[in-house]
Order: structure tokens, then sequence, then C-alpha cells
């Protein structure tokens, strides 16, 4: 159906165009074409630069008519040629990521070709290689093979009927009946010996020889090569180890031509020497580690012991001497000499140097004990610098000691009491100072006869004018209120501040009010009671008696953060003292 257009008429409204409903009728038509082209069936959508197939599975299908062709804007598609169109551009396929770009069962990643479906790819015509050819793989020449130059087989096998070579020939890894021949490494198959067998009365000639990566054998020197690996001569059955003139068996060194064995050099013997004929040292005898000698031993000249050495039961090491098995260490000099020690130290902390006796251990006391019943004898003693009065030490029997005077120029520790300076304090932690007298005593402080038992509940302490205290019954035990006084100045004629009390603990208080304005010889005197709520203060004032015409102050209250408040406000600016006595009563 062709496309219908709807008749406007010639000028508005002059009634010469198509009626609405044709109009609409027209309309209507055009839609219904329009939504029945393959613009908008169901199988295609377009939707911004994007035509896609909206069935499950559906190919998208362009087809140019007769000749034509699709374009791109460099490249046309024409029957099942790919073209390029733009002048000496290549046609580039470039795949995604690590994806390939694939022809049939061929497939090129990056400069590799590949087979999805085989494990070959067939090359029916002649191949032309400019460049060198690397193969990895075993390779197979069916045909004759002609080189211009070398062929060289870098890895993989190569295998040959027959391999006849006129000039120089280089193999990698190559097999030899049962030899294997692979960079600078001869191997046989199956556990097979490598028996290398000179011609005649040739030798086998190798300058430097290395067996099983240890023995070296280079000129004239045989060396293990391994680190720290012994080099083990070993002979079969009851053969020896013979070196020169030298037999080794087992462990013993002997000489077949000679009585003795001569060594040029030092010798060092990590164990035990054990010498069972006469030995001659005509030098120096240095032992690392033990000498034992089953008989006597003399020594004219200097004895120098450089290791660990045993005499009977005392050990020397470096600079320490012990003893064996719990035995104790005696230095006893002979007949009337001594034993003289420059400087010694007892268990690591008492030294002693000189005249003098130390303790080395940080804070250590010295302890001087006696043993059993016996004392400690000091003669002439000076005691840290101080005095020692009216005590006698060294007596034959012990007595008390009564001292004079006691002068302590730091604090005093008694047990648990310390007295530093003016105050005596318990030194434990929590602990009650008590200070009892004894008997019917009494414990005086200031001239104050203390009592020495308690009293009854709420009583109070009272003196009888002659300094002895005794608890008697308080006239009032104010349980359910308290009394207090203070003083306030107020400068102002604002309201300010009187006094304030605890809206949780107190409900009413009483206050007797002096009041003093100094500055206009003005004097009164009044009360005031005052509650609460909780949440309001209520105050009325009465009696009061004044020097003025007109009270020296108005009084108000109010709750403000907890606590009831009194208020007063001045009829002057002038310096106003307000003294009061208060009495509160609990809520």
């Amino acid at each position: 159906m062709a496309q219908q257009v709807l008749n406007v008429g010639s000028n508005a409204n002059d009634g010469t165009g198509d009626t609405l409903r044709n109009a609409m009728i027209k309309v209507n038509d055009n839609f219904t074409e329009i939504y029945a082209s393959p613009l908008f069936n169901d199988a295609i959508l377009i939707s911004g630069n994007e035509i896609a197939a909206t069935r499950t599975n559906d190919d998208l299908v362009f087809s140019p008519a007769g000749t034509g062709g699709i374009r791109f804007p460099a490249l046309q598609i024409s029957g099942n040629n790919i073209e390029g169109i733009r002048t000496n551009e290549d046609i580039n396929l470039i795949p995604s990521g690590t994806g390939s770009v694939v022809f049939g069962s061929i497939q090129i990643s990056g400069t590799s070709f590949s087979s999805g479906d085989s494990s070959s790819i067939n090359i029916n015509d002649g191949l032309i290689v400019d460049g060198t050819a690397n193969v990895s793989g075993a390779t197979t020449l069916s045909g004759t093979v002609n080189l211009g130059s070398t062929l060289t087989a870098t890895s993989g096998a190569t295998s040959l009927s027959a391999l006849t070579v006129t000039g120089t020939t280089t193999l990698g890894t190559t097999n030899i009946d049962n030899l294997n021949f692979d960079d600078n490494i001869i191997s046989s198959d199956s556990n097979a010996d490598i028996i290398l067998t000179p011609g005649g009365t040739g030798s086998v000639i190798i300058s430097n020889l290395t067996i099983d990566s240890n023995i070296n054998i280079t000129d004239n020197q045989i060396s293990a090569t391994a680190s720290n690996s012994d080099l083990v001569l070993s002979p079969a059955g009851t053969g020896n180890v013979i070196a020169g003139s030298l037999k080794f068996s087992g462990t013993t060194i002997s000489s077949d031509d000679s009585s003795s064995i001569n060594i040029n050099e030092g010798v060092i013997i990590d164990g035990t020497a054990n010498v069972s004929g006469a030995t001659t040292l005509s030098s120096t005898l240095g032992v690392g580690t033990n000498l034992t000698v089953d008989g006597d031993l003399s020594v004219t000249g200097t004895v120098t012991l450089s290791g660990n050495t045993n005499i009977d039961n005392l050990n020397f090491n470096d600079n320490i001497i012990s003893s064996d098995s719990n035995a104790d260490i005696r230095i006893v000099p002979g007949g009337t000499g001594s034993v003289l020690i420059s400087n010694l130290t007892i268990d690591s902390n008492i030294n002693i140097t000189d005249n003098e006796i130390t303790t080395l251990a940080s804070n250590s006391n010295l302890v001087l004990s006696a043993s059993g019943t016996g004392s400690v004898v000091i003669d002439s003693a000076d005691i840290n610098g101080g005095t020692i009065d009216n005590t006698v030490i060294g007596g034959t029997t012990a007595v008390a000691g009564t001292f004079t005077t006691v002068t302590a120029t730091t604090s005093a520790v008694i047990d648990g009491v310390t007295i530093q300076d003016n105050e005596i304090a318990s030194n434990a932690s929590n602990a009650d100072l008590v200070i009892t007298a004894s008997g019917s005593g009494k414990v005086n402080i200031s001239g104050f006869d203390m009592p020495s038992s308690d009293g009854s509940n709420g009583q109070v302490l009272r003196t009888d004018g002659a300094g002895t205290l005794s608890f008697a019954t308080a006239g009032a035990s104010l349980n359910f209120s308290d009394i207090a006084d203070a003083s306030t100045t107020v400068a102002s004629s604002a309201t300010s501040v009187l006094n304030t009390f605890a809206v949780a603990t107190y409900r009413s208080a009483k206050y007797y009010i002096s009041i003093t304005d100094a500055t206009n010889s003005r004097f009164e005197i009044v009360e005031a009671n005052v509650t609460h709520d909780g949440t309001n203060a209520f105050i009325a004032t009465f009696g009061s008696t004044t020097s003025y015409t007109d009270p020296l102050c108005t009084f108000t209250a109010d709750i403000n953060s907890g606590n009831v408040r009194i208020l007063v406000t001045n009829i002057t600016s002038d310096s106003t003292v307000f003294k009061f006595q208060r009495m509160v009563i609990d809520v």
C-alpha cells in the first residue's frame, strides 16, 4: 500500500480538506503499514546504534540486491569475498584479548598456527621458508632432503637409517646405539655401564675428571668437591690403602720399609692419644683437650695448658677451677705459709678486697651469722658511723641493750610503723595505726587522756576540764537534720544567691539572718522558712528587726540544677554582709 497524504485544504478552516475522521483513517492506515514492515517485526530490534536479531539462535541476514554488496567504512562484502575498499590498505583480523582467528579447523593465535580437530596441519604444495625454521617436535622427512648448508637439530629426536657426512657435523641431543649425547652429557640406557676402551696399547686420556659430582682427579691430585665432604679411600676385603711406603689398614698406619714414620709438621689430635712405647718430646707439648698420664709426669720447664685440664679431682677450664662430685676445694699452704688472694668474690655477692667486705648485689644486706650458740664478734666496732651507748658487745653473757638516745637522720621503720619527721604512720596497705596503753594506763595526746574503751552509739567525747576525755550523751542527736552557719557578701542591687541546699537531700530549711550595710549604717535581723515540692520552692520571712525604716532586702527562692536557691535583692548596691545560721531538715 502506498503512503496516504492528509488533505489539509487550501486555507485554514476553509472546509476543503479531509474531514477529521478521514484524516485519522489515513493516519491509522499509514501506521499499520509501517508496523507491518520488516523493520518492526518481532525478529529484529533497532536500539540506538545497534541492530540485533531477537529470536533465539536466529541469524542476522544482510542481503544486497543483484550484484550489490554490503559496505562498511573500509570493507565490502560481495558474495563470498571480503574486499578492502580504501587504496593500498591491509585487511586485519584481530581477535579480542587471548582469543584466536579461526579459519575452519585452522586457528591463528599471534604468530602460531594450530588445529582444533587434528594433531597435524597439511600443506599440499611446496613450502618456502625464507627465515629460520625451528621444529621442536619429531620431524619425519619421507622424501629426499637436500641441505645447502648446515643441518642443526637443537632438540627432539632425529632418526636416520644411514648418515654420511663429508664435512663438519654439529649434533644436538643424539642417540648412538646405547649411548646418549645431550649437551655436555654422555649417558647410557637401562643401567648399562659406559666403557672407554683404547685401541691396542693406547690409553684413555682425560685432563680433568669429576666422578659422582664429588671426586675430582686433576693432574696428580685427587680431591673431594662437595662442601665439607670427606675423601674416602676404601680397599676391597682385607686389602690395604697404600700411599708410597705407608700402609693404611683400618685405623692402623704402618711402614713396610722402616721402623718409624716421620711427621715433619705439627700434629693435632682431637681425641685421646695412647702411646704404649717410650715418647720423646724435643719441644713444646700443646694439648688441646685431655692429657692422660698413667704414671708420673715430670716437667722441668714451663707448663702451658690451653684446654680443659683435669688434675686428680680438680678441673681447670679457662679461669674456672672446679671439683668433681660435690667435693670441696681446699687451698692449704705449706707450714707457716699463708694463702694470699688479692680480690675474692664469694657466691657472686660477697667481695673481700684489702680490708673491706662488701655486697655486690643491688640493695643486698651484709649478714654476719654465727653458728649454733656462737656470737658475731667485732673488735672496736664502728657501725655505720653511729654510737652504741651502755651496751655490752662481746661480753661473756649477752645483755639487753639500753640506749640513752636514738637518733635517726632519715625515717625509722619499726615493724609496721614508719616514723619520719613529725609523723607516725602505718606502712602496711590499709592497716590501722593503733596506739594502746598498758593495763589501766591511758593514751595521752597533747595533755588529754583518751578513753580506754568505746562509748555507746551516738555519744560524743566530753572533757572534765582537767585533761580527761570520756564519752557522754549529746543533747541533740541531729539524726534527721543538720545545722550550719556561713557568711556571704553581696555588693549589688541585682538579685544574687545567698545560699543553696540539695533538693534530693533536704525538704525544708530554717534561716536566722543578720544583715549589715556598714556603708549606710543600716542593720537588720530576720527569720526565713523555706520548703519545696521538687519543682518549685517557697519562702516566707518574718520577725524582721531593723535600724532602717524599710527592710534592707527582699528574699525569694527557686530550684536550679537540683538545688534550692535562697535569693536576695538589696535596696542598694553598697556592700552588704549576710551572716546566717541554717538548720535543714531531711526529705
